[in-house]
């Protein structure tokens, strides 16, 4: 029997997602007793698993790059970008599909654009991005003029879908577990992941063995911007509003996101369904606020705390 609970306890410790559960768990009971009923209504679980999705859609790229020991700061102003520029395609009479397809090229460019600037400039894509977040935001300000972009034609299938839910659940909460399925498939069972996280592991023993590392970085930059572009469409579809403000912050939820599900800083590992719930555990944690009347500037504190509670947990957990 001792083991056995031996046993029981190593399979523990190696799930990866293990730190993020337990606060995930922790903090719904904790918000289940102090805010009864109103939390684990089935309306407002829904409200939490979509409010999550934008996160969840765009942590699927932030594992991916984290894993390759790189990182994109834009995120939040791409998703704008793509927000307003899908938008106005809409407003000016472009179809939905045609506009839909505008608004992922965008995002897809965007990320590109990233990779590449890295890529000829020799400089971390953190420093490249961080530059490169004020230039799309700016670009997001420029073409709405910062000012929201309406008056769209009536009835338009974006907004029907943004509106619509599948079997009783969001439709972008189904978006984002497509999105989840394609990135761990690509992650764990395609060559291309089990380079990228080769890749973060060791980057000089990757270019020796004859991985082409500057490839690899413009193509998971790119993944990165379509990704974005994705959560800013259906941004868009649930709001039915194109705004320059869409997205202010994204980039410190998703980054945590994707930390707190158990993907390492300096690279070489990563989980796309610890990134999915550590979207759904920072969508909680803002919620909860909200029932629990605080203001919701403490959502960032909160959050915070809990990238080091659940980082702490998991390291802790691993060693026993």
């Amino acid at each position: 029997m001792p083991g056995e609970h031996r046993a029981g306890w190593k399979r523990l410790r190696a799930i990866d997602e293990i730190g993020v559960l337990v606060a995930l768990l922790s903090v719904c009971g904790l918000l289940w007793l102090t805010s009864g009923d109103p939390f684990v209504r089935p309306t407002n679980l829904l409200q939490i698993a979509r409010q999550a999705s934008s996160y969840g859609i765009m942590s699927v790229g932030m594992v991916l790059l984290l894993s390759m020991g790189e990182i994109d700061l834009s995120v939040g102003a791409i998703l704008t970008l793509v927000n307003i520029v899908t938008a106005i395609a809409l407003r000016e009479g472009l179809p939905m599909p045609a506009a839909v397809l505008v608004g992922l090229a965008t995002g897809v460019g965007c990320g590109f654009v990233n990779g590449w600037l890295g890529v000829l400039l020799r400089i971390p894509t953190i420093i490249v991005t961080l530059g490169t977040m004020s230039v799309f935001r700016g670009f997001a300000l420029v073409l709405s003029k910062a000012t929201p972009v309406g008056n769209f034609p009536k009835a338009n299938p974006l907004f029907e879908i943004g509106s619509s839910t599948v079997l009783g659940v969001p439709t972008s909460v189904w978006v984002m577990l497509a999105v989840a399925l394609t990135g761990h498939l690509l992650l764990q069972h395609t060559v291309f992941g089990w380079r990228a996280q080769a890749i973060g592991s060791n980057a000089q023993a990757a270019r020796f063995s004859g991985i082409p590392l500057a490839r690899y970085r413009i193509a998971a930059m790119t993944i990165m911007g379509l990704v974005s572009g994705i959560a800013g469409i259906m941004e868009l579809a649930f709001l039915q509003s194109g705004s320059p403000t869409t997205g202010q912050g994204y980039e410190l939820y998703v980054i945590a996101s994707a930390i707190i599900g158990g993907t390492a800083l300096a690279g070489g590992s990563g989980t796309v369904a610890g990134g999915i719930l550590g979207a759904l555990l920072i969508a909680v944690i803002r919620n909860g606020l909200v029932l629990l009347e605080f203001s919701a500037y403490w959502g960032t504190v909160v959050t915070g705390a809990v990238i080091i509670a659940a980082v702490a947990i998991g390291g802790f957990v691993k060693k026993q």
